[in-house]
């Protein structure tokens, strides 16, 4: 995923991360696979994206939430199938992890992409009944979990009840809504460019789950101002959250140190593994 910069917020253009494809080969080829279990292709649908890859832990952590990761790419391109490093990066610290597919523009609009993830996590929760959800995301994907971890609708309409599944929302490089959207490919996607209850920023309004927002200051895709807005306005709310934003980590990189490969190059992988160990194993998480 390509975005540019524009004075603190962002204006998306159209690419990737797949473009980085022979890069995430040859990481996921060095990726071992000894400490998941994987089962690909699992339908939560009828739809041709309909599918989820599931990564169960040879080696699971006791009373450990499920977690459900949702790839980036401009709502337009990108695909569960690229983030095996990901997965193992998690699996071996002893998570069990889900990665759905989600509609595409021209086949998705706002907001059928989020309802998409819903459904997803409403199959995850019959595949690993009783077990907490967390939520991550990545850019694109990252505007999808916190959309589901704000608003009640999406995972209601899915049979799921946000504030008892869902233990926390975790953020990386998420595009919130500083600025209006513009270029025709988004705004055909948003038809509201991020001005009404498209945006991120404007559904901070009731009781949510814990949320992480983890950001690189080096990133000129998406401005660490989408992170530090909102999480002024959330606590200003009396929400529950914590942002971080990671030196000389650029939009890709908040990524890829989630590999083995790379989880020493900074402390967001550490800060993540403590973030999802002191969630509060309450029945109702949000506040």
């Amino acid at each position: 995923m390509v975005f540019k910069l524009a004075k603190n917020g962002l204006v998306l253009t159209m690419a990737g991360l797949v473009s980085a494809c022979a890069p995430v080969s040859i990481l996921n080829g060095i990726t071992p696979s000894s400490t998941f279990d994987r089962t690909k292709n699992v339908p939560f649908g009828d739809a041709e994206r309909d599918k989820l890859d599931i990564y169960r832990a040879e080696k699971p952590k006791a009373d450990a939430p499920v977690l459900v990761f949702v790839h980036g790419g401009s709502w337009d391109s990108g695909s569960k199938d690229i983030y095996k490093f990901l997965a193992e990066g998690f699996t071996k610290s002893g998570y069990d992890i889900a990665l759905p597919n989600y509609r595409l523009f021209p086949d998705g609009k706002f907001p059928d992409f989020i309802q998409d993830n819903a459904r997803a996590v409403a199959h995850i929760t019959q595949e690993f009944p009783g077990r907490k959800i967390v939520l991550i995301g990545h850019s694109a994907g990252a505007y999808n979990v916190l959309m589901l971890g704000l608003r009640d609708e999406y995972l209601r309409r899915a049979g799921i009840d946000r504030c008892k599944t869902v233990s926390a929302v975790i953020s990386l490089a998420a595009p919130v809504g500083v600025v209006p959207l513009t270029g025709e490919r988004l705004i055909q996607i948003f038809p509201d460019r991020f001005t009404k209850e498209d945006a991120v920023l404007n559904n901070v309004t009731g009781p949510t789950p814990p949320i992480f927002l983890g950001h690189g200051d080096a990133d000129t895709v998406v401005s660490p101002v989408n992170a530090t807005q909102l999480a002024e306005k959330i606590r200003a709310r009396g929400g529950q959250v914590q942002v971080k934003i990671y030196p000389k980590q650029s939009h890709t990189d908040v990524v890829k140190v989630l590999s083995r490969h790379f989880d020493g190059d900074t402390t967001l992988k550490a800060d993540l593994v403590e973030f999802i160990d002191g969630l509060p194993a309450s029945a109702q998480t949000c506040r």
